[in-house]
This record gives C-alpha cells, sequence and structure tokens, in this order.
C-alpha cells in the first residue's frame, strides 16, 4: 500500500504523463503576473524560485521580466514539460530542477524571491515547519514570497466539512485568511492578500530582516 506522500507523487506523476489535470497549463495567473511586475521594481534582475513550477508558466513570464529564475518541480516530467513549454516560447536562461519542497537543495539566502503558485496547498499540515524552514532558509531577509491557494470558496471544498481532501491520491487543503496569517505573520509581513472568486488566495508577502 502506497503511503500518502508516495500516492501524492504517482497523482502529479500520472498528470504530467497524460496532461490532463484541472489546472492551467499555459496560461499564468493574472495576480501572479502582478507581482511578478511589482518585484521588478523592487527587486530588478533578481533571483527567484519557482517552487513547484509545473509545466512552467510563470517561469517564462518571471524570466522575461528580468528574473534569473530555477524552475523546481518534484516531478521529473513536470520539468520535460517545462523546459519544452520554454523552448516553444523562446524564452532561455532558466534554471530547471528537481527539488522537493520539503527539502530544499539550494544554498541558504539563495533567492531575493520565491514563487509558490499552489505547491503549499498540496503539503499536509504536518509538513508545514519543514516547508516553512526550506522557505526561510533559502530566502534572503527582506526578500519576497508570492503565494497563491485554494480558498474554501473554491468548488472541491464547498459543503465539506474538513479544510482538506484527498481525491485519486492527491492531497488538498483550502486556507482561509487567519490560516495565511497564523502560518506567516511571524516571519513576513503580508503585503497584499487578494480573493480569487474562482476560490483562491493570493499573497504577496516580505520576509522580516
Amino acid at each position: 500500500m502506497l503511503s500518502a506522500s508516495q500516492a501524492n507523487r504517482e497523482y502529479f506523476r500520472r498528470a504530467y504523463r497524460s496532461g490532463e489535470h484541472g489546472w492551467g497549463a499555459e496560461g499564468p495567473c493574472r495576480y501572479t503576473v502582478a507581482f511578478l511586475r511589482r518585484l521588478r521594481r523592487l527587486i530588478p534582475g533578481g533571483r527567484l524560485l519557482d517552487l513547484g513550477c509545473g509545466e512552467g508558466r510563470h517561469s517564462v513570464v518571471a524570466a522575461r521580466l528580468g528574473f534569473k529564475v530555477t524552475a523546481a518541480d518534484s516531478e521529473p516530467l513536470a520539468l520535460q514539460r517545462a523546459r519544452r513549454f520554454a523552448k516553444l516560447k523562446g524564452v532561455q536562461g532558466i534554471s530547471f530542477c528537481q527539488a522537493d519542497a520539503l527539502r530544499l537543495p539550494f544554498q541558504a539566502s539563495s533567492f531575493n524571491a520565491v514563487l509558490d503558485y499552489g505547491c503549499l496547498h498540496h503539503q499536509r499540515k504536518s509538513d508545514w515547519a519543514a516547508y516553512m524552514a526550506g522557505l526561510a532558509r533559502v530566502l534572503r531577509p527582506g526578500g519576497f514570497y508570492a503565494l497563491s491557494v485554494f480558498a474554501p470558496k473554491f468548488h472541491l471544498f464547498q459543503g465539506g466539512r474538513r479544510p482538506w481532501h484527498i481525491a485519486q491520491g492527491a492531497y488538498r487543503r483550502c486556507f482561509t485568511p487567519q490560516d495565511i496569517r497564523g502560518l506567516f505573520d511571524k516571519d513576513f509581513k503580508i503585503l497584499e492578500l487578494i480573493p480569487e472568486s474562482r476560490g483562491f488566495w493570493h499573497a504577496l508577502m516580505r520576509r522580516r530582516a
């Protein structure tokens, strides 16, 4: 029988093998793009980690905006798709790296910014401490963190009695503003926290010095 983490990995392996899943593969999120454009003014040419990069849609946008991008994902098939997508778009200079969000292989203070679109909400609560420790280690003091996570209004959670569920082996969790503040307020200043009608929260934060 597969462990919970193995089942999660197998779900994403199947999803990237088939290309049939529920998230956008090419079109970037407009809130994420707005955050990246804001960060371009604050840290022009900065080093950015796209954590859980998937098919690379946000990595490509960040690279075009002048960031030195490292696109990281735990699934090799996602990285293959991301490399092909960057080549298709004519974008060079992105560094691709297979990496577990709970065991990041990067040196301390490697990045001026970290982007997480849809990675944290697949991490179990018991793994949040490891996620936060890795984030704090690789992000420079004063660096920026852009986060997008499921909200309770996301269709998978409507009518549910708990803030998480498992479907086809994949763990998913939704977050309230209180959840986000409780997890990040100690180490980050929340600059923006924006609801999206289709059931996401988009946050831009700055790591406290």
